[in-house]
């Protein structure tokens, strides 16, 4: 007989997976020992391995992580390049101080490790370079050194970083300008996003109304919700009987924690939004489907908080826990087969390309009114979106002749 795997991924019933011995998919590094014990992991900016603590139980090794990452902060935040800045600081000191002082409370969980990741490529070549000796030369030839082993994509997300960081400087008068920006970014190939007709996306919809994630995809190319958005929803937020859902937070992932909640990507996502008739009908099937998956895990159901108050998501693991976005992105996938749509290129952010794209090219509507009902603060943004602009040129170009053509000189003039 065959050995249970040890140590191994090990794929379950929504296409993600488990470890022998560790939570459940979407915790990140939160491990449970052989002997019963918790052990929870955390990152402290400029080191390269993770730290490590345990507890008896889950909430305990949670906390613990929570009070030491607080305390290695903490710590950062008194040394030197924290205590006194000047011109003459070290570039690798000032971006320490920055992650803590500024970056910390400036992002989410998610993008702080992004951030932490970006510093470290500034601080491997240009670390010992004084702020008030920096120059755009120099910048230009750590640029050109990135781009023999990064994407110009990577590349150009740090140059943008060292600039931040830089700018920080400038606005301490720790140094008069600011030479980053005297360099230009590398140039960047815009990624080809997909965006679904109206009549493929009802088909997809349609295909994964009975998969578990139905619902996830439906807010995904109906509302046009980020996914993140989608996995913070939390059934306190829905009201089924007037259609309507709040976005309060969100759920991503955070490099050496895993799945965290959090505030939304932006704060025009933030507030009521009303949902069609589909979208509220398949939420209706996704709350019975967890009722039976929450009797089915009985006192293994994984219990989440938020602001110090516990919150019941919407999407979760059949034991609770935290959902990943790439488990949304093959329900999206599986549906497009099953729809017979190409699935290449059809991930999670489709979905908002999709809702935009079909509200503003296939029925007319003012931008600003689609920027609502995706959750974009600034139509600007939601055009951004926009991947055709189907016969809307050819209908201005119309207008354009009945309107303002010369040739149309028996056309009466209003007086």
């Amino acid at each position: 007989m065959a050995r249970a795997a040890k140590g191994k991924r090990v794929a379950t019933a929504e296409g993600s997976f488990s470890v022998s011995g560790k939570a459940s998919n979407g915790e990140g590094s939160l491990y449970r020992e052989r002997n019963g014990t918790w052990r929870a992991t955390y990152r402290v900016a400029g080191e390269p391995r993770p730290r490590r603590v345990r507890g008896r139980t889950r909430d305990e090794a949670l906390r613990r992580r929570d009070e030491a990452l607080a305390k290695a902060l903490e710590a950062t935040a008194l040394t030197p390049a924290g205590a006194v800045l000047t011109n003459g600081t070290s570039l690798a000191q000032f971006c320490s101080w920055w992650l803590v002082n500024v970056a910390r409370h400036r992002v989410r969980a998610s993008s702080l490790g992004k951030y932490e990741d970006r510093v470290a490529r500034i601080t491997e070549a240009l670390g010992d370079v004084a702020l008030g000796e920096l120059r755009a030369e120099q910048v230009a030839t750590w640029q050109t050194h990135l781009l023999q082993s990064l994407s110009p994509g990577t590349v150009a997300d740090t140059r943008s970083t060292l600039r931040a960081i830089v700018e920080e400087a400038v606005t301490l008068q720790l140094v008069a300008s600011n030479p980053v920006a005297k360099v230009r970014p590398p140039r960047t190939s815009r990624a080809h996003r997909r965006a679904l007709s109206a009549q493929e996306a009802r088909a997809l919809v349609a295909a994964a109304a009975e998969d578990r994630l139905g619902a996830a995809v439906a807010l995904l190319f109906i509302q046009g919700w980020r996914v993140s958005e989608v996995l913070g929803l939390a059934w306190s937020d829905v009201d089924l009987d007037t259609a309507v859902a709040e976005v309060r937070r969100g759920c991503s992932y955070a490099d050496g924690i895993g799945m965290v909640l959090g505030p939304p990507k932006t704060d025009g996502a933030i507030g009521r939004h009303h949902l069609t008739p589909v979208v509220a009908e398949l939420l209706g099937r996704r709350r019975h489907a967890q009722l039976e998956e929450r009797l089915r895990a009985g006192a293994g159901w994984q219990q989440h908080a938020y602001e110090g108050r516990p919150v019941e998501l919407v999407f979760t693991t059949t034991a609770g826990g935290l959902l990943l976005r790439q488990t949304v992105a093959k329900a999206v996938r599986s549906a497009a087969l099953s729809a017979g749509i190409d699935p290449a290129g059809l991930g999670t952010h489709a979905g908002r390309s999709t809702a935009i794209t079909v509200l503003y090219t296939e029925e007319g509507l003012d931008l600003a009114d689609v920027a609502r009902h995706v959750g974009h603060a600034d139509p600007a943004t939601t055009a951004g979106y926009v991947r055709h602009l189907g016969d809307r040129p050819l209908t201005t170009t119309q207008a354009a002749s009945r309107l303002l053509d010369p040739a149309l000189t028996d056309r009466p003039t209003k007086p």
